[in-house]
């Protein structure tokens, strides 16, 4: 992507007027999606005037001046990171039927090419892409395809039922390999597929792992596709699997109180993982620090390894995300939510000299604010 379609952000670590705002607007739902990429560079909103995307951080709008996709409303949309790729899937109310996923091109600001699925397998219920794999879910199957230049299928699998698309990809750009974790066929099950072993004649077996009793609502990949996170409807703990002996490695007590999870996230160095639920809380657990659980006996492991923050949120959050240390005399880690409300909370944490975990004030913004003040400023390049 040519570097023209990004500005110069203005942002300060140190700037957090704007978190002293937190709590004092009530929510309101103004988005249908948001994807944090998986590269964790940016992430993508769409709503039913269409899609915008952002740099992760510093917090930028990555759009020209005018330079608004007229895509009509959306409901789903997934970006390869800073590339000139994304995919996005029409609301009922949009432009396209549900079962046709577009891959828009978004230098040149134009749908480039359209994947349809059998209409029999009804609404395309979830999308990821990676550098070389678009998978597409409905209810009862997956679709892979070859991706960004020549799409391609490859194959088609079919699925237990995923009427909401749960699921998840890994992509290790050091190495190419490509994941895709999603629920199993047993109830609590979840499975693991290497996407580069597929080819249009086969597919090797999927690693299954049985994690939960109940239903799995929360998958995570990290990004070598070598840690597993799953939730179920109960909601208490989140389980960490090791995604090649699918072995138990941590459990990690999200609460005592049943709740829906909205989100989960391992952070792209793998240290850590964030979880929201419907109880207004973030959670951030240190997987460095759940270390000893591997020498636990099985009843001490199962009391569950504490959070290191829990952050009071009060709003439905749709991604998370982690933006990289900062280069501050002291090195703090970002995590983001992008919440349903357009809002855009991110907190920088790191240890005190104690070694106990502490953030700063959040940063805040209201995204659409955000995206028509920069589309305001910013020049057209001719």
């Amino acid at each position: 992507m040519a570097d023209s379609i990004f500005s110069k952000s203005t942002e300060s670590i140190i700037d957090h007027d704007e978190g002293k705002k937190e709590h004092t607007e009530p929510p309101m739902s103004t988005i249908h999606h948001a994807a944090v990429a998986l590269e964790h560079t940016g992430f993508s909103i769409g709503d039913q005037n269409g899609i915008k995307l952002f740099q992760l951080f510093p917090l930028n709008y990555r759009m020209y001046k005018n330079y608004v996709p007229k895509v009509g409303s959306v409901r789903i949309v997934k970006h390869m990171g800073l590339s000139n790729r994304l995919v996005y899937v029409s609301a009922p109310d949009g432009k396209f039927p549900q079962n046709t996923a577009i891959v828009f091109d978004i230098e040149g600001n134009k749908d480039w090419r359209e994947v349809t699925t059998p209409s029999r397998y009804g609404a395309i219920t979830n999308v990821h892409v990676s550098q070389n794999r678009l998978v597409v879910f409905t209810g009862t199957r997956m679709f892979v395809f070859k991706f960004p230049d020549n799409i391609e299928q490859i194959r088609a699998e079919d699925i237990g039922p995923n009427p909401n698309g749960i699921s998840a990809m890994s992509y290790d750009p050091t190495t190419t390999s490509c994941y895709i974790a999603y629920p199993g066929f047993k109830t609590g099950s979840v499975q693991i597929m290497n996407l580069n072993t597929l080819t249009a004649r086969e597919s090797k077996s999927p690693v299954v792992i049985e994690a939960h009793l109940t239903e799995i609502t929360q998958i995570a990949l990290n990004c070598q596709g070598t840690l597993i996170a799953t939730g179920s409807t109960k909601g208490t703990v989140v389980r960490v699997f090791d995604a090649r002996t699918k072995g138990l490695l941590y459990e990690l007590r999200r609460g005592t109180v049943p709740a829906h999870l909205q989100c989960l996230a391992f952070s792209p160095c793998s240290c850590y993982l964030a979880v929201a639920s419907d109880k207004g809380t973030l959670h951030l657990f240190g997987i460095r620090d759940a270390e000893p659980q591997k020498k636990m006996n099985v009843l001490e492991r199962n009391r569950g390894s504490s959070s290191i923050l829990k952050i009071q949120l009060d709003r439905k959050v749709l991604a998370l995300g982690f933006s990289k240390p900062t280069e501050t005399p002291k090195s703090f880690m970002g995590l983001v939510a992008i919440c349903s409300d357009a809002s855009y909370w991110r907190y920088h944490f790191t240890k005190d000299s104690n070694g106990k975990y502490m953030h700063l004030p959040p940063v805040y913004e209201k995204l659409i604010d955000f995206a028509e003040e920069a589309s305001f400023f910013r020049v057209n390049v001719e």
